[in-house]
């Protein structure tokens, strides 16, 4: 995922707030109710402490702020169904090949879905 950096630009708007982070992530987002949607994700950097952690040694940090997303292609499946966001979030690995077998592609901006799944 580091292959793709934000322009210069938006670079230096993240900057003007010190705690704003750019990191690789990964996440899978589920429809709650009206206007709502829950969602389950992961990132990883590659040396610690993650900038997520804000310095903290907590085990969990409750964060309310804004999500940054720069989606690399989006993927719409139903092969996920019953499993629930823990279930989900405990799953090892991504099965691109089998999520298409039972959906399609929704965004693909940059056309590195099939470098992914060849």
């Amino acid at each position: 995922m580091n292959n793709f950096r934000p322009t210069d630009a938006a670079l230096a708007g993240l900057r003007l707030d010190e705690h704003a982070r750019h990191v690789p992530a990964w996440m899978y987002v589920q429809q709650v109710s009206d206007g709502t949607v829950a969602f389950v994700g992961s990132s990883r950097v590659q040396n610690a402490p993650h900038p997520l952690r804000y310095g903290n040694t907590r085990t969990h940090q409750f964060v309310l702020g804004e999500l940054i997303v720069r989606p690399h292609f989006v993927v719409g499946t139903d092969v996920l169904r019953g499993q629930g966001l823990g279930g989900i979030a405990a799953q090892s690995g991504h099965d691109l090949s089998r999520y298409l077998d039972c959906g399609d592609v929704v965004l693909d901006p940059y056309a590195q879905l099939s470098t992914r799944i060849a």
